[in-house]
């Protein structure tokens, strides 16, 4: 018997208990990055409502909306002149340096390092969920992936669960938004199998594998606890971000509850056979 929503939310607030200061530094990072992305999204929002603001208000002003237009035209005409003048410059001043920031990869590695300390993050998660304060809740534990044992299993696990899922969209974007379900619980997977034996000669879709078999038949209940948060995501929106510092510990805790529910010991014993199935249908929720 499986636990409820309910209660596996429940059972993510009791281990946070008294160490939200602990859960707010771990997530820190991750929750930062939240933070301004919603700063700029919230900007973009509200110099739209602005500028809709402002035309409809020109446009309704019966004393100011043919001078508005006016100015309008104007403006037009005078750009329309001195863009197609032949004496426009259009080169950059730093057209001399040649230097392309894109080119640099700067971003994507950015968000790469971002997507490895959530996964550090998540498994210090299912870490206190089973050991409650007995397990440590430091910023350094974010970084846990980089420990030069579990990275490059890790990497290809997650390259290869992209490439599945990106596959599957070519298909059509239901099955690959079920996919995403299907190998959701790789990396617990990984984890708790890599604590109690030698997997450095097991593929990295033996760890996918055992994802999809563990979560045959629990896709919706997964799917339903992420539906449940959606009003947390709108808070965190509606106060700059500044709330996800909170919502993203809670959110962590919860999944890592659902996985140890779900799991149980079934990979915390020192030889897991894998099976090798056939491809379960996509519509398989």
């Amino acid at each position: 018997m499986y636990k409820t929503s309910a209660q596996l939310k429940r059972e993510a607030k009791d281990s946070l208990s008294g160490r939200w200061k602990e859960a707010v530094l771990l997530n820190l990072i991750p929750s930062i990055m939240q933070i301004i992305m919603m700063f700029f999204i919230g900007l973009v929002i509200a110099a739209m409502l602005v500028f809709v603001s402002f035309m409809v208000t020109s446009d309704t002003d019966s004393g100011t909306s043919d001078f508005a237009e006016t100015v309008r035209y104007q403006l037009s005409d005078e750009l329309t002149d001195e863009f197609d003048s032949e004496d426009v410059d259009f080169s950059s001043p730093f057209d001399g340096l040649n230097v392309d920031f894109s080119s640099y990869g700067i971003a994507p590695l950015i968000d790469i390092g971002i997507y490895f300390i959530t996964i550090g993050i998540s498994f210090t998660f299912l870490d206190v969920i089973r050991r409650r304060k007995e397990q440590s809740m430091e910023i350094k534990d974010a970084f846990r992936i980089f420990n030069g044992n579990d990275f490059v299993p890790i990497l290809l696990i997650n390259l290869l669960m992209y490439i599945f899922k990106v596959l599957w969209s070519f298909a059509l974007v239901i099955p690959a938004f079920v996919k995403h379900y299907s190998y959701s619980q790789s990396n617990f997977i990984y984890k708790d199998m890599a604590m109690n034996q030698d997997v450095k000669s097991m593929g990295a879709t033996s760890f996918i594998t055992e994802s999809r078999n563990l979560m045959r038949g629990h896709k919706g209940r997964l799917f339903w606890i992420d539906l449940s948060f959606i009003g947390w995501y709108l808070l965190g929106m509606i106060t700059g971000g500044i709330a996800m510092l909170w919502i993203n510990p809670y959110i962590n805790a919860t999944k890592a509850a659902f996985y140890n529910d779900l799991a149980k010991d079934q990979f915390l014993s020192t030889t897991v056979d894998v099976p090798i199935e056939d491809e379960e249908e996509w519509t398989s929720f």
